[in-house]
């Protein structure tokens, strides 16, 4: 599908629009520039009484654990887009769902 600019710019419109609801919600957005197009291995889940620990590809920092957890791929332009997420591991319970943290695009796939 070719989209026009317009359409790009309407696409752009909104996600500058979700990122500030979840400014707003008190979303993670704090570090949203943290969205990278690079990565290496971490262990997300890795608290007792959590899910099962796994590798992923992200990176770790003082906010936490940052994931790739799916991307996709504009046919058209040929760029991908990572959506990261936040392993929201620990607490009492363990673990907590994780959460959606913020997207990117990027030249290659992760």
């Amino acid at each position: 599908m070719k989209r026009t600019l317009k359409q790009w710019g309407a696409l752009g419109a909104a996600a500058v629009s979700l990122a500030g609801v979840m400014v707003v919600a008190g979303g993670t957005t704090s570090a949203h520039a943290d969205t990278r197009c690079t990565w290496g291995w971490i262990k997300i889940n890795d608290s007792a009484g959590g899910d099962p620990i796994s590798d992923a590809r992200g990176h770790s920092h003082s906010s936490g654990n940052h994931y790739v957890r799916d991307y996709g791929r504009d046919a058209n332009s040929g760029m991908y887009i990572w959506n990261w997420w936040a392993d929201n591991d620990g607490g009492s319970d363990g673990d907590t769902s994780d959460t959606y943290f913020g997207s990117r695009w990027c030249s290659n796939a992760p």
